[in-house]
């Protein structure tokens, strides 16, 4: 990380329609960047915000436009992306998932993710699905 460049921003509300994911994709771009990531550490990761973004829009707003707030942490050890909606809540058992390697349809997006983050959590609190992803930070600025 360049101590001399200033942060981007840290939080970002938006309307989750398909033309706007590129607002927020910029963001989570800006800050993988910030934090010293390299190309392929980076794309991984925003494959993952692109995919969890695809399912809230899918599966939290049933494909309408519905509102996200991203949020970011840069801290010490590992960089946060925190993605909040107020769609429907999330039911993990009725969610496909995918192992790496296995065929069938449905369940990719979670591969995507996990690609991108080893630490994936979610939330609901009150009316707000919140999904948590985290990434270590590279131990040297350019070797991720």
């Amino acid at each position: 990380m360049d101590p001399a460049s200033s942060a981007p921003e840290a939080g970002l509300d938006i309307e989750l329609a398909p033309p706007r994911l590129h607002g927020l994709r910029a963001l989570a771009e800006k800050w993988a960047r910030h934090a010293g990531f390299g190309d392929l550490e980076a794309a991984r990761m925003l494959a993952g915000v692109d995919e969890a973004l695809a399912n809230i829009h899918l599966h939290a707003y049933s494909g309408r436009p519905g509102w996200v707030r991203i949020e970011v942490e840069h801290g010490p050890k590992e960089l946060l992306f925190r993605l909040i909606d107020h769609g429907k809540a999330y039911d993990p058992d009725h969610a496909p998932s995918r192992k790496p390697g296995e065929l069938g349809a449905g369940g990719w997006g979670g591969l995507f993710i996990h690609e991108g983050f080893p630490r994936v959590e979610r939330k609901r609190i009150g009316e707000r699905n919140i999904l948590l992803l985290g990434r270590p930070l590279p131990r040297e600025k350019g070797r991720t």
